[in-house]
């Protein structure tokens, strides 16, 4: 009984360890759609987040590197969803890489930026000055409403207020995708290796009565 014992207990030191090396060395990442732009948060937990690990951003179905990039001290890493992936529509594949050989993946779909905000450019301002300076501003049509919701605010303003609040619930998806192992899983673990040592014990001590 006293090796059963020491068994045991070696048991638990290994199930205990092994978990804690599993979430040490456990990286990933999560993506979603912010207006244009695509945001990636990447961590180790919910604390410990990706500090430049490199981001890269293929397309899923060639694999071709349409762009990469650098995760800040936060393990954030934001792009303008290329225009060639609205041409296309392309699925996403981001894989970042967090060091010592630590990888993860996340699947945009095209459904999910398909009908996102094209970002405003004012290229066409600075490579044509001349005409952005004679055109002068567009009155607006006689009789015409201005673009407001029914509240009084702008649709700018609507997405805004939308964007803002939306923004703690993706935060939120991303720490429970962190999340890892709770202390539940780990001693609902460790009650399974006991019981699987009782029953050992029992069957032992029914053949050596």
């Amino acid at each position: 009984m006293n090796r059963l014992i020491i068994a045991a207990c070696l048991a638990l030191a290994a199930t205990l360890c092994l978990s804690a090396v599993s979430e040490a060395h456990k990286v990933n990442i999560f993506a979603y759609v912010d207006g244009d732009r695509i945001v990636t948060d990447s961590g180790y937990s919910r604390t410990k987040r990706v500090y430049d690990g490199e981001v890269e951003v293929f397309d899923a179905a060639t694999g071709t590197l349409l762009l990469s990039g650098k995760t800040d001290t936060e393990g954030k890493f934001a792009f303008v969803i290329p225009e060639a992936a609205r041409e296309k529509k392309m699925d996403l594949r981001l894989l970042l890489k967090a060091g010592q050989g630590h990888q993860a993946e996340w699947t945009v779909q095209y459904d999910e930026f398909a009908d996102a905000p094209r970002p405003v450019s004012d290229m066409v301002a600075e490579e044509n000055p001349a005409v952005s300076e004679a055109a002068p501003a567009a009155a607006p049509a006689a009789g015409a409403a201005p673009a407001v919701s029914a509240g009084g605010l702008t649709a700018a303003q609507v997405e805004a207020i939308v964007r803002r609040e939306v923004d703690p619930i993706k935060h939120m998806l991303a720490e429970m995708y962190d999340s890892g192992p709770s202390m539940t899983d780990i001693f609902g673990g460790i009650g399974w290796i006991f019981g699987l040592f009782g029953v050992a014990a029992y069957m032992k001590s029914r053949r050596n009565p």
